[in-house]
């Protein structure tokens, strides 16, 4: 029904209004198409190109995490055998001049106890091992020493020798 009333209105025009109406069309079409087509893809890609330096930035710190990631993932404590454990921790008391005593407990526990310990330099190594080597405290304590500023210490490594 609307087809035909248009078709009635169409062929009621003179041919001048007809050209008319054909360019008011095409006019009317080509700004649709610049608003919904053709400028949000051109502010999106002005946006995108805004953008671009940040995201790239942000790519080469996501592939520098990932490297290190994996360079870490080599040494999970899951991974170290027993033997590699308690050659890190007798290593790392050494270096860190601490007066304590290594002991194997089992398969997986290796024991560090110190009588007579700077309190600062125990917290200090025991932080630099753990973030080291990646190994498991399963059991720490500190107690005060006669000494100032001195302890009486131990803790406890567990390794998954799996």
């Amino acid at each position: 029904m609307i087809a035909k009333q248009l078709n009635v209105w169409w062929t009621g025009l003179a041919r001048r209004e007809r050209a008319m109406v054909l360019v008011a069309s095409a006019v009317v079409f080509l700004g649709l198409l610049y608003a919904l087509a053709i400028e949000p893809a051109w502010t999106t890609k002005a946006r995108l190109a805004r953008e671009l330096p940040r995201l790239q930035a942000e790519l080469v710190q996501l592939e520098a995490l990932r490297t290190e990631a994996q360079r870490l993932g080599g040494r999970d404590g899951a991974g170290e055998s027993f033997d590699s454990l308690l050659a890190a921790v007798e290593q790392s008391v050494l270096r860190a001049n601490l007066a304590a005593n290594v002991q194997a407990e089992d398969q997986n526990t290796v024991t560090v106890t110190a009588d007579s310990v700077s309190a600062g330099a125990w917290f200090t190594w025991l932080e630099a091992l753990s973030r080291e080597s990646r190994v498991a405290v399963t059991v720490a304590s500190a107690q005060r020493a006669d000494n100032p500023g001195r302890i009486r210490a131990s803790v406890s490594f567990y390794v998954d020798s799996k």
